[in-house]
């Protein structure tokens, strides 16, 4: 395993496993997780003037604009020390917020170590975010699946709630994946340019999208 600061972006099509990924490399690799949709979910809970603004995309499948999305990551990215690792989840989604995060980091005299980019089909996609629910009030919300009895059942039994997030609503799904395509897709260019991007196959089990991930961090 590698002792060296990590400085990662995770990308994919939406129910691509981002975030199950992310819990799981946070735990192996003990990374500051910055997960832009929580973040902006946790506004709109609050109802603050973000989360407000952040609502009325999610509504609609559509990003946020750029300058708002690089302030909120800046923010965040501008307090770690230079020796923590972070994963980036959510940002940048566009090469214009991608460009904005390399002139942060060499402000900062750092760099993106590695891009690891999920693929996974739109049929499957469709499959895994029409039956995904968030499991809330046990503390940070973690998503599920329905065919996961297991985990809805204990999500129930210790007092948590499922919800449908918005933006995994059957019209807005869709629209998802057309944006991802359309305004993400140039970033695998962007980083494959660069020599920093990795593409794994998301389509198996979330053990299996690990081990291929770890493969890829462990050699840098």
């Amino acid at each position: 395993m590698t002792t060296q600061p990590l400085h990662i972006i995770l990308m994919g099509a939406p129910g691509a496993g981002k975030s199950t990924q992310s819990r799981m490399l946070k735990a192996r690799y003990q990374m500051n997780v910055l997960a832009t949709g929580q973040m902006l979910r946790d506004e709109v809970t609050k109802q603050t003037a973000l989360g407000l603004l952040a609502d009325s995309y999610f509504q609609r499948g559509t990003l946020l604009p750029d300058d708002v999305m690089i302030a909120v990551i800046t923010e965040r990215l501008i307090h770690l020390t230079k020796n923590q690792s972070f994963l980036l989840d959510g940002f940048p989604r566009t090469v214009v917020q991608a460009e904005a995060l390399d002139q942060l980091m060499q402000r900062q005299g750092d760099a993106i170590d590695a891009v690891i980019s999920l693929s996974l089909s739109d049929q499957e996609a469709v499959r895994r975010l029409g039956g995904r629910r968030m499991c809330e009030g046990l503390g940070e919300p973690f998503p599920l699946h329905i065919d996961d009895k297991t985990s809805v059942e204990a999500c129930v039994r210790l007092g948590g709630r499922l919800v449908t997030r918005p933006d995994d609503e059957p019209h807005v799904i869709l629209e998802r994946l057309r944006v991802y395509e359309e305004e993400t897709a140039p970033l695998l260019d962007y980083y494959q340019h660069q020599g920093l991007l990795h593409t794994i196959s998301a389509e198996g089990k979330p053990e299996s999208v690990q081990e291929q991930i770890v493969q890829v961090l462990d050699g840098i």
